[in-house]
Protein backbone atom coordinates (compact mmCIF):
# COMPACT_ATOMS: atom_id res chain seq x y z
CA UNK A 1 0.00 0.00 0.00
CA UNK A 2 1.08 3.35 -0.89
CA UNK A 3 1.41 6.39 2.19
CA UNK A 4 -2.20 6.80 0.26
CA UNK A 5 -3.47 4.05 0.92
CA UNK A 6 -4.00 2.83 -2.86
CA UNK A 7 -2.56 -1.01 -3.49
CA UNK A 8 -0.06 -1.12 -6.34
CA UNK A 9 1.62 -4.28 -7.98
CA UNK A 10 5.20 -4.71 -6.95
CA UNK A 11 7.33 -7.61 -5.91
CA UNK A 12 9.09 -6.10 -3.16
CA UNK A 13 7.96 -4.03 -0.02
CA UNK A 14 10.79 -1.69 -1.34
CA UNK A 15 11.11 0.12 -4.91
CA UNK A 16 14.36 -0.19 -5.25
CA UNK A 17 14.73 -3.19 -7.24
CA UNK A 18 12.78 -3.01 -10.26
CA UNK A 19 12.27 0.94 -10.44
CA UNK A 20 14.69 3.97 -10.94
CA UNK A 21 14.01 4.70 -7.29
CA UNK A 22 14.89 4.19 -3.62
CA UNK A 23 12.58 3.58 -0.41
CA UNK A 24 9.63 1.73 1.00
CA UNK A 25 6.34 1.46 -1.11
CA UNK A 26 4.50 2.80 2.21
CA UNK A 27 7.17 5.88 2.25
CA UNK A 28 5.81 6.67 -0.88
CA UNK A 29 2.29 8.46 -2.30
CA UNK A 30 0.72 7.26 -5.44
CA UNK A 31 1.62 10.21 -7.28
CA UNK A 32 5.40 9.58 -6.50
CA UNK A 33 5.11 5.87 -7.30
CA UNK A 34 3.81 6.63 -10.99
CA UNK A 35 6.65 9.04 -11.89
CA UNK A 36 9.55 5.76 -11.24
CA UNK A 37 10.69 4.19 -14.38
CA UNK A 38 9.56 0.68 -13.72
CA UNK A 39 10.67 -0.65 -17.16
CA UNK A 40 14.48 0.40 -17.85
CA UNK A 41 16.01 -2.71 -15.74
CA UNK A 42 14.66 -5.01 -18.08
CA UNK A 43 15.30 -3.57 -21.24
CA UNK A 44 15.54 -0.34 -23.44
CA UNK A 45 12.17 -0.89 -25.48
CA UNK A 46 10.69 -0.83 -21.59
CA UNK A 47 11.63 2.53 -20.75
CA UNK A 48 9.27 4.78 -18.93
CA UNK A 49 6.57 1.67 -17.72
CA UNK A 50 5.05 2.89 -15.08
CA UNK A 51 3.85 1.44 -12.11
CA UNK A 52 0.38 -0.63 -12.23
CA UNK A 53 -2.20 -0.22 -9.03
CA UNK A 54 -4.33 -3.04 -8.56
CA UNK A 55 -7.54 -0.94 -10.08
CA UNK A 56 -5.42 -0.44 -13.35
CA UNK A 57 -4.64 -4.23 -13.53
CA UNK A 58 -8.02 -5.91 -12.50
CA UNK A 59 -9.63 -3.35 -15.10
CA UNK A 60 -6.94 -4.13 -17.62
CA UNK A 61 -7.92 -7.86 -17.44
CA UNK A 62 -11.67 -8.00 -16.42
CA UNK A 63 -13.14 -11.10 -18.19
CA UNK A 64 -10.54 -12.20 -19.64
CA UNK A 65 -8.12 -13.98 -17.05
CA UNK A 66 -8.26 -15.61 -13.71
CA UNK A 67 -5.64 -13.85 -11.70
CA UNK A 68 -3.98 -14.71 -8.70
CA UNK A 69 -2.94 -11.80 -6.36
CA UNK A 70 -0.31 -12.48 -3.80
CA UNK A 71 -0.22 -10.39 -0.82
CA UNK A 72 3.00 -9.54 0.68
CA UNK A 73 1.82 -6.67 3.04
CA UNK A 74 0.45 -8.15 6.32
CA UNK A 75 -1.98 -4.53 6.25
CA UNK A 76 -5.62 -5.61 6.97
CA UNK A 77 -6.37 -2.89 5.27
CA UNK A 78 -4.60 -4.51 1.84
CA UNK A 79 -7.74 -7.26 2.04
CA UNK A 80 -10.43 -4.75 3.47
CA UNK A 81 -8.95 -2.89 -0.50
CA UNK A 82 -8.95 -5.79 -2.63
CA UNK A 83 -12.94 -6.70 -1.18
CA UNK A 84 -13.65 -2.85 -2.31
CA UNK A 85 -12.35 -3.17 -5.82
CA UNK A 86 -13.44 -6.54 -6.31
CA UNK A 87 -17.00 -5.75 -5.76
CA UNK A 88 -17.04 -2.38 -7.43
CA UNK A 89 -15.25 -3.23 -10.61
CA UNK A 90 -17.35 -6.65 -10.89
CA UNK A 91 -15.26 -9.19 -11.00
CA UNK A 92 -16.96 -12.69 -10.28
CA UNK A 93 -16.16 -14.07 -7.51
CA UNK A 94 -15.07 -17.83 -8.52
CA UNK A 95 -13.72 -19.92 -5.58
CA UNK A 96 -9.95 -21.84 -6.54
CA UNK A 97 -11.45 -24.75 -8.86
CA UNK A 98 -11.14 -26.17 -12.22
CA UNK A 99 -13.25 -26.34 -15.01
CA UNK A 100 -13.89 -29.72 -17.00
CA UNK A 101 -11.37 -28.86 -19.06
CA UNK A 102 -8.90 -28.82 -16.19
CA UNK A 103 -8.29 -24.86 -16.62
CA UNK A 104 -9.03 -22.34 -14.37
CA UNK A 105 -12.07 -20.63 -14.62
CA UNK A 106 -12.12 -17.41 -16.03
CA UNK A 107 -13.10 -14.82 -15.02
CA UNK A 108 -11.51 -15.58 -11.49
CA UNK A 109 -9.67 -14.26 -8.76
CA UNK A 110 -7.59 -16.15 -6.15
CA UNK A 111 -6.13 -14.86 -2.93
CA UNK A 112 -2.60 -16.40 -2.29
CA UNK A 113 0.43 -15.57 0.17
CA UNK A 114 3.42 -17.46 2.38
CA UNK A 115 1.79 -15.71 5.27
CA UNK A 116 -0.65 -18.52 6.64
CA UNK A 117 -2.37 -15.48 9.02
CA UNK A 118 -2.87 -13.19 5.80
CA UNK A 119 -4.05 -15.97 4.14
CA UNK A 120 -6.77 -16.72 6.92
CA UNK A 121 -7.63 -12.91 7.46
CA UNK A 122 -8.46 -12.88 3.43
CA UNK A 123 -10.59 -16.29 3.57
CA UNK A 124 -12.48 -14.07 6.26
CA UNK A 125 -13.12 -11.17 5.04
CA UNK A 126 -13.25 -12.45 0.87
CA UNK A 127 -14.86 -15.73 1.54
CA UNK A 128 -16.14 -15.37 -1.88
CA UNK A 129 -12.60 -15.98 -3.41
CA UNK A 130 -10.47 -18.97 -3.86
CA UNK A 131 -7.36 -19.26 -1.51
CA UNK A 132 -3.82 -20.85 -1.69
CA UNK A 133 -0.57 -21.13 0.49
CA UNK A 134 2.68 -20.31 -1.11
CA UNK A 135 5.20 -22.24 0.33
CA UNK A 136 8.56 -23.00 0.36
CA UNK A 137 8.61 -26.77 1.95
CA UNK A 138 5.61 -29.00 1.48
CA UNK A 139 4.59 -31.14 4.15
CA UNK A 140 1.79 -33.54 4.61
CA UNK A 141 1.24 -31.25 8.06
CA UNK A 142 0.69 -27.93 6.08
CA UNK A 143 -1.80 -29.68 3.50
CA UNK A 144 -3.38 -30.72 6.38
CA UNK A 145 -3.74 -27.20 7.51
CA UNK A 146 -5.10 -25.72 4.25
CA UNK A 147 -7.75 -28.74 4.51
CA UNK A 148 -8.94 -27.73 7.94
CA UNK A 149 -8.92 -23.90 6.79
CA UNK A 150 -10.64 -24.43 3.64
CA UNK A 151 -7.79 -22.98 1.55
CA UNK A 152 -7.67 -24.72 -1.57
CA UNK A 153 -4.80 -24.22 -3.36
CA UNK A 154 -1.40 -25.68 -2.54
CA UNK A 155 1.87 -24.22 -4.12
CA UNK A 156 5.43 -24.77 -2.85
CA UNK A 157 8.50 -24.57 -4.82
CA UNK A 158 8.58 -26.89 -7.82
CA UNK A 159 11.89 -28.16 -6.86
CA UNK A 160 10.85 -29.46 -3.59
CA UNK A 161 7.82 -31.12 -4.79
CA UNK A 162 7.24 -35.19 -5.23
CA UNK A 163 4.79 -36.98 -6.60
CA UNK A 164 4.05 -38.43 -3.35
CA UNK A 165 2.96 -35.18 -2.21
CA UNK A 166 1.46 -33.86 -5.16
CA UNK A 167 -0.82 -37.40 -4.88
CA UNK A 168 -1.70 -36.68 -1.27
CA UNK A 169 -2.45 -33.09 -1.57
CA UNK A 170 -4.77 -33.74 -4.70
CA UNK A 171 -6.47 -36.76 -2.78
CA UNK A 172 -7.20 -33.81 -0.37
CA UNK A 173 -9.17 -32.07 -2.57
CA UNK A 174 -6.44 -29.49 -3.52
CA UNK A 175 -5.44 -27.72 -6.54
CA UNK A 176 -1.92 -27.53 -6.53
CA UNK A 177 0.38 -25.13 -8.60
CA UNK A 178 4.38 -24.63 -8.22
CA UNK A 179 6.47 -21.34 -8.62
CA UNK A 180 10.21 -20.88 -8.77
CA UNK A 181 10.23 -22.00 -12.31
CA UNK A 182 14.43 -20.94 -13.72
CA UNK A 183 13.59 -22.55 -17.48
CA UNK A 184 10.88 -23.85 -19.74
CA UNK A 185 12.73 -27.25 -20.06
CA UNK A 186 11.13 -27.42 -15.84
CA UNK A 187 7.64 -27.54 -17.83
CA UNK A 188 8.63 -30.93 -18.02
CA UNK A 189 9.50 -31.58 -14.40
CA UNK A 190 5.73 -30.23 -13.85
CA UNK A 191 4.33 -32.27 -16.42
CA UNK A 192 5.26 -35.54 -15.15
CA UNK A 193 4.59 -34.22 -11.32
CA UNK A 194 1.29 -34.18 -12.03
CA UNK A 195 0.41 -30.39 -11.07
CA UNK A 196 -2.27 -28.44 -12.08
CA UNK A 197 -0.30 -25.51 -13.06
CA UNK A 198 2.91 -23.59 -12.66
CA UNK A 199 4.30 -19.34 -12.44
CA UNK A 200 6.15 -18.52 -14.78
CA UNK A 201 8.28 -15.29 -16.30
CA UNK A 202 8.14 -16.73 -19.73
CA UNK A 203 4.51 -18.09 -20.60
CA UNK A 204 5.38 -18.07 -24.39
CA UNK A 205 8.14 -20.14 -24.07
CA UNK A 206 6.46 -22.27 -21.73
CA UNK A 207 3.61 -23.16 -24.13
CA UNK A 208 5.64 -24.00 -26.74
CA UNK A 209 8.00 -26.14 -24.92
CA UNK A 210 4.84 -28.20 -24.09
CA UNK A 211 3.50 -27.70 -27.78
CA UNK A 212 7.41 -29.09 -29.08
CA UNK A 213 7.62 -31.43 -26.46
CA UNK A 214 3.86 -33.80 -27.09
Amino acid sequence: MTADQIPIVMHDEHVDRTTDGSGAIKEFTLAQIKELDAGSWFGPKFIGETVPTLEEVLVRYSGKAHIFVELKSLEEILINSLRELVTNLGWMPVPLSTSDKGDLQVPGISVISFAPEQVLLSKKILPELGHGLLLMEPSLGMIKFCVQNGIEGFFPFIEALSKDIVRKAHKSGLYVGAWGMSSPSQVEIARELGIDGVTVDWPKQAQDFLENSV
